[in-house]
């Protein structure tokens, strides 16, 4: 056959190949456009940093992660509204990250034999950054809580900025302009930044130092009844006082545990946790930390943040009546919004008030 047409052929295949190329992606492009309208801005992102994340402490071993490793998490896009501890506008955002939770999940917890509980739900998470900064969480509030506004480690940022700006008259509230350096932990649930966090090296798990000496003992299968509930602080244990705090209730409460699942559909009433630590524990407040512990050892740990800056802490009760009859065990603490119930503590007999979560040294 002629060079000539050799040439033409070839060409005309690839023309061919081309346009069809183009069509696919127009039909793409136009299924987004159609959605969206606009060009869109969530769009898968991997990350292709060169970061490094350490998790050790209370765990099995310590588990190392790199970028190929977090690329095969599930992320999240979210957009956040900042705010400064000291009440200043930092700006909007969206983040693409992976949940801290995604993480967690594939973390085996293990404490050291003599340790006064044997589950995670008493223990600090804590955050550290390149820089040796920290920042600390229950390890409940991380993993028991729903997925509305999850905690992430945000390998991205980008700057959310007013429609009408213009180069002329470009938007200027926005604090950060830049991406984000290795993993910002992220705390959407939080009312300020004041637990946010610049690269992110290490997560390390342990128990909170309290005096165990003066709290019930782990009884796995043991059957109590609590006749009274005190509190403790520096030392000092007094019975927990309930005349004139604020009265709280909810019905339909959709109970399901990570254990044993489904639990039922269930109404219940008490008083406010956060109105009951403010009574019995004057200056209470968000950096405070609050161990529950029951009649057979059973206990859980809450941060101040979760309970008095979060919109789950507002429903959160110490519960008398469920179901219309007394609370088994006495009295219960019911974090009412979490995913699993598992921070229930049935027969409540002692509140631990932490002033603060020392940093890994």
């Amino acid at each position: 056959m002629n060079k000539k047409y050799i040439v033409i052929i070839a060409a005309a295949i690839i023309a061919i190949i081309s346009f069809g190329y183009a069509c696919s992606s127009y039909k793409n492009y136009y299924k987004i456009m159609a959605v969206t309208g606009a060009t869109p801005l969530a769009v898968k992102q991997d990350l292709t940093k060169d970061v490094s994340l350490e998790v050790s402490g209370n765990t099995k071993r310590v588990y190392k992660f790199d970028e190929e490793s977090l690329n095969a998490f599930a992320s999240v896009y979210l957009r956040t509204m900042e705010v400064a501890p000291d009440g200043t506008f930092e700006g909007t955002y969206r983040y693409t990250g992976v949940p801290v939770i995604n993480i967690l999940e594939g973390i085996a917890p293990e404490k050291p034999e003599d340790a006064a509980f044997d589950r995670p739900l008493d223990m600090v998470v804590t955050f550290i950054s390149s820089s040796g900064k920290q920042s600390h969480f229950s390890y409940g509030e991380l993993t028991m809580t729903d997925d509305t506004r999850p905690v992430i480690l945000a390998y991205s940022r980008k700057e959310l900025s007013a429609s009408k700006a213009t180069p002329e008259k470009p938007y200027t509230l926005n604090k950060h302009k830049d991406d984000v350096t290795g993993l910002r932990l992220i705390c959407p649930g939080d009312k300020d930044t004041a637990r946010y966090l610049d690269d992110v090296k290490k997560i390390v798990l342990r128990d909170v130092d309290v005096d165990n000496s003066i709290l019930p003992e782990m009884l796995k299968g043991f059957k109590c009844y609590a006749h009274s509930v005190r509190t403790i602080y520096k030392k000092k244990i007094r019975p927990l006082e309930l005349k004139g705090t604020e009265a709280a209730s909810v019905e339909n409460w959709l109970r399901t545990g990570h254990g044993q699942g489904y639990k039922g559909i269930s109404s219940a009433e008490g008083f406010k946790l956060r109105s009951v630590l403010r009574k019995n524990f004057p200056g209470a407040g968000e950096n405070n930390y609050f161990l529950f512990v029951a009649c057979d050892g059973y206990r859980s740990l809450f941060s101040g943040r979760e309970i008095f800056s979060t919109d789950a802490g507002k429903d959160m009760m110490i519960m008398k009546q469920f179901d219309g009859a007394n609370v088994r065990g006495g009295t219960s603490i019911a974090p009412v919004r979490d995913y699993y119930v598992d921070r229930e503590i049935w027969g409540l007999t002692h509140i631990v008030m932490i002033d603060k979560v020392n940093d890994v040294k």
